[in-house]
C-alpha cells in the first residue's frame, strides 16, 4: 500500500543556424560548469558561444561534474557546433541554449532530447555557490512524463514533470560514525502510484548529490541515474 504522506506529496505537486545576435557579453568573467545525462558512453564535447561569432569546446560529462570553464558573463548559454552547410557557409548549428542567471559560479545541466548531443539538448541552469547547492544536499530533476515523489532521509519531495528541486536531508540512521539515508521513491502515472526505487545511501556532509529521473531514450523506460561530488 501507498503511504498516505507519499499521496499527499502527489497533492501537492499539482497545486538557429547562426549566433544569435540578441546574446550579450561583457568582460565580467564567471566559473561555469556543466553535467549531463542520460548516460553516454561517448559524450563527445560541444561548443560554448562565448563571444559574436567565438566559441570554445566544453566537456559534458555523464558521471562526474565538468572542470571549471572561467568564461564572459552572458546573458544566455547556448551549446551547439560549427559546421558548413550545404552552400559551403560556416554556420552554427545550435542543439540547445537557457538563460543565465546572476551568480558568479553557474552550474548548467543538459539533458539530452535524444540519443546523441545533435538530437537536441534541454539546459538548465542554477546557481553553483555551496551555500545554495553545497555538501549534504541533493539536486532533483524529473526529465519523465510522469510526476514522481518519495523521501530521502527526513527530507520529503515531490517533482511533476521537467520540474527540478534541492532538497537538504539529515541522515536517518547512523552506524560506526557513519551516516546513512533512506531513500524511498514513487512514480504516478495515470493516477496510479507505484513504487520505483528503495536504497539506503551514504550521506556525508561534504558532498553533495545529484539525481536524475528520466526514460531510457532506447526502451522509454523509467530510469534512475545519481552522481555525487565532493565540496572543498
Amino acid at each position: 500500500m501507498i503511504p498516505t504522506r507519499i499521496a499527499y506529496l502527489f497533492t501537492l505537486a499539482i497545486t538557429a543556424s547562426i549566433f544569435p545576435v540578441q546574446t550579450a557579453f561583457c568582460d565580467d568573467v564567471i566559473q561555469l560548469q556543466f553535467v549531463s545525462f542520460p548516460k553516454l558512453r561517448d559524450a563527445k564535447p560541444v561548443e560554448l558561444v562565448i563571444g559574436q561569432g567565438k566559441t570554445m569546446p566544453v566537456e559534458l560529462p555523464t558521471n562526474s561534474i565538468s572542470k571549471v570553464y572561467k568564461v564572459p558573463r552572458s546573458n544566455k548559454w547556448i551549446l551547439g557546433k560549427n559546421i558548413v552547410n550545404t552552400e559551403g557557409k560556416k554556420t552554427f548549428d545550435v542543439y540547445g541554449q537557457s538563460s543565465a542567471i546572476s551568480s558568479t559560479k553557474q552550474l548548467i545541466i543538459v539533458i539530452r532530447k535524444g540519443q546523441s548531443n545533435d538530437d537536441g539538448l534541454e539546459l538548465i541552469t542554477i546557481d553553483n555557490n555551496t551555500d545554495n547547492f553545497g555538501g549534504g544536499k541533493y539536486f532533483l530533476m524529473n526529465a519523465t512524463s510522469v510526476d514522481i515523489a518519495g523521501s530521502i532521509g527526513t527530507g520529503k519531495f515531490a517533482l511533476r514533470p521537467n520540474s527540478h528541486f534541492i532538497l537538504a536531508p539529515k541522515p536517518t540512521k547512523t552506524k560506526d560514525d557513519r551516516h546513512y539515508c533512506y531513500a524511498k521513491i514513487y512514480f504516478r502515472r495515470n493516477e496510479e502510484v507505484q513504487p520505483f526505487f528503495t536504497s539506503t545511501w551514504r550521506f556525508n556532509e561534504r558532498a553533495r548529490s545529484m539525481v536524475f529521473f528520466y526514460h531510457d531514450p532506447r526502451t522509454s523506460r523509467l530510469r534512475l541515474h545519481t552522481i555525487r561530488d565532493y565540496v572543498q
